[in-house]
C-alpha cells in the first residue's frame, strides 16, 4: 500500500520554501500526500528554532502530532529543520515518539530517509549534516504550498554576518547561494505557470552572489529576472542595508514590476547597541541608505524589524530608537522582544532587561507605528491602487480581498474589496474609499471610467 504522508511547516517562509522541496520528493517518489494527519502513515513536522519559544512550539506541536501514533493511523513520526539541527541529542533521548530527523539541508532525501526508518524498525533513523550548503537545491522539484497567483523563491542559505543576537549560522551555515541561472529558469516557470508575484528570499537577500564570484550579485540578478517577459511583480525580503548596493537599487527602479517595497530589517538605530549586536553598520549610514533608496524611489513603501531589550539597550538608547520610528519613515514595522539563547554570541551580556520592560518597549514602539501607519492610510483614500487580487476575504464572503505592491503577503494589511468582481490571481484597478491602520477598503474601477487619480503611494509630511 502507498504510504500517506502528512507534513506541516512551522516558523517562517523560508521553511516553507523548504517543506515544498520535500513535497516535491515525496510525489516524485509516489508517496501520496494528505492536509489531514489524523489520514496520514507518516507525519512530518518541518520545524523552527530561532528562538527559544520556537523551539517550544515545535516540540509541542511533535507532541500534539504524535497522540495519531495511538489515535489515528499514522506508523512514522519525523523532525526536519532547525529544531533538530539544533537539538538532535536532546530529541533522541528525550522524545521517544520520533522515528527519523532530518536537518536543516538535504530535504530532497526525505523520501530515503522515510525507507530507512521502515526498512530499520526500532532504532530512529538521523540525517543531519553540520553544514548546510544551497547548491543541493539548482534544479530540484517543488510542489508549490501557496495559492497559485504568488509564491517564494529563496535564492541563497545560510549567512555569514554573525549578527551576535542571531543563531542562523549555527543552524543554516554559511551563506551559500544559488546560480543566477538557476533562479532565473524558476521564476520564468512561474509566470508561465500563471504566478502573478514573486517574492524573493533568503537570510540576506543583499549578499546574494557574495560567494559566487567578482561579477556574481543581487544586481545582476536582479538583471536577468528583468528579461523575463510577463506582467507580474518581484518582491525584495531580507535586504540587508549595509550590502545593498545602488546598482540594485537602480535595477529596481528601472523597472516597473519591482514592488515599491523593500523589506530591511535594521535591528535598531543607536549606534552602541547596533556595535554590539555586530551589525556592522552605524546610525548614519542608516539613514544615508535611507535617503539614498528615496531618492531614486520616492514612493516606496518600507517594511522593517527591531529588536527591543537587547542586553546592552538602554533607556536613553531605546529613546533613541523610539524617537527614530516616530520620525515615521515606515510603511510596516515588526517589533521583536530579545530572547536569551545558548548559542548566541550576546549571550555573554546575559539578560539584564526584564521581560516586562520588553514588552513595554516593544508596545511603545508599536503604537508609535500604529498611528503612522493610519496617516499613511487615510492618504491613500480616493487614490487608485494596483491589486492583486486574493480572492473571497478569509472574513466574510461578502467582501474580496487583495493586496496592493505596498503590502507583502502574510505579514502586511490587506484591501478588502465591497464593490466589484474578480478572480484569484488577476490586476484590478482599486480606488480606496475607506482607510485603518492595517488595511484599506475600495471598490475596483471598471474598464470604462476614467481614473482621475495616478496610481502612486503619497509620501506624507514627516512626524517629527
Amino acid at each position: 500500500m502507498e504510504k500517506r504522508i502528512y507534513l506541516e511547516t512551522l516558523g517562517c517562509e523560508k521553511n516553507r520554501v523548504d517543506s515544498e522541496i520535500m513535497l516535491g520528493a515525496l510525489k516524485q517518489q509516489g508517496y501520496r500526500l494528505t492536509m489531514k494527519p489524523e489520514k496520514a502513515d507518516v507525519i512530518v513536522v518541518n520545524t523552527c528554532a530561532f528562538l527559544t519559544a520556537a523551539s517550544e512550539e515545535s516540540i509541542n506541536r511533535i507532541l500534539e502530532l504524535s497522540d495519531y501514533k495511538s489515535e489515528g493511523q499514522c506508523e512514522k513520526l519525523v523532525a526536519t529543520g532547525c529544531l533538530t539541527q539544533r537539538y538532535r541529542e536532546e530529541l533522541l533521548q528525550e522524545l521517544p515518539e520520533l522515528d527519523g530527523l532530518l536537518g536543516s539541508s538535504g530535504f530532497d532525501r526525505i523520501p530515503y530517509l522515510i525507507s530507512q526508518i521502515y526498512e530499520n524498525a526500532g532504532h530512529p533513523q538521523v540525517m543531519i549534516n553540520r553544514k548546510a550548503h544551497y547548491q543541493q537545491y539548482e534544479s530540484q522539484e517543488k510542489l508549490r504550498s501557496t495559492p497559485q497567483h504568488f509564491t517564494y523563491v529563496k535564492v541563497a542559505e545560510g549567512c555569514s554576518n554573525m549578527c551576535s543576537f542571531c543563531n542562523i549560522p549555527y543552524l543554516r551555515g554559511g551563506f551559500s547561494s544559488r546560480s543566477i541561472d538557476s533562479v532565473v529558469k524558476e521564476v520564468s516557470s512561474l509566470v508561465k505557470q500563471g504566478v502573478k508575484e514573486i517574492n524573493i528570499i533568503s537570510q540576506d537577500t543583499s549578499s546574494y552572489g557574495r560567494d559566487l564570484g567578482p561579477d556574481v550579485n543581487l544586481a545582476a540578478l536582479m538583471k536577468a529576472i528583468s528579461q523575463t517577459e510577463g506582467d507580474f511583480w518581484i518582491r525584495l525580503f531580507y535586504a540587508y542595508p549595509n550590502t545593498f548596493t545602488e546598482e540594485a537599487i537602480e535595477v529596481m527602479a528601472t523597472d516597473r514590476r519591482f514592488c515599491r517595497y523593500l523589506d530591511m530589517p535594521f535591528q535598531h538605530i543607536d549606534d552602541d547597541v547596533l556595535k554590539k549586536m555586530n551589525r556592522k553598520i552605524t546610525q548614519r549610514q542608516i539613514r544615508d541608505k535611507i535617503d539614498q533608496i528615496r531618492q531614486y524611489m520616492p514612493d516606496l513603501a518600507w517594511r522593517t524589524t527591531f529588536i527591543v531589550g537587547f542586553p546592552t539597550e538602554t533607556e536613553a538608547s531605546f529613546e533613541t530608537l523610539a524617537q527614530f520610528v516616530e520620525e515615521g519613515h515606515f510603511h510596516h514595522v515588526g517589533v521583536f522582544t530579545y530572547s536569551h539563547e545558548d548559542n548566541i554570541r550576546s549571550a555573554k551580556w546575559g539578560d539584564p532587561v526584564p521581560n516586562t520592560l520588553k514588552r513595554e518597549r516593544k508596545q511603545r514602539l508599536l503604537e508609535i507605528q500604529h498611528a503612522i501607519s493610519h496617516h499613511r492610510n487615510e492618504a491613500l483614500v480616493g487614490k487608485t491602487l494596483k491589486v492583486l487580487v486574493d480572492g473571497v476575504s478569509t472574513e466574510t464572503d461578502l467582501l474580496l480581498q487583495g493586496r496592493s505592491e505596498y503590502q507583502g503577503p502574510e505579514v502586511d494589511g490587506l484591501v478588502y474589496i465591497n464593490e466589484g468582481e474578480a478572480r484569484p490571481g488577476q490586476f484590478h484597478t482599486v480606488e480606496i474609499t475607506d482607510a485603518h491602520p492595517y488595511d484599506l477598503i475600495g471598490r475596483i474601477v471598471p474598464a470604462t471610467e476614467t481614473v482621475s487619480e495616478p496610481i502612486a503611494y503619497p509620501e506624507p509630511a514627516p512626524f517629527a
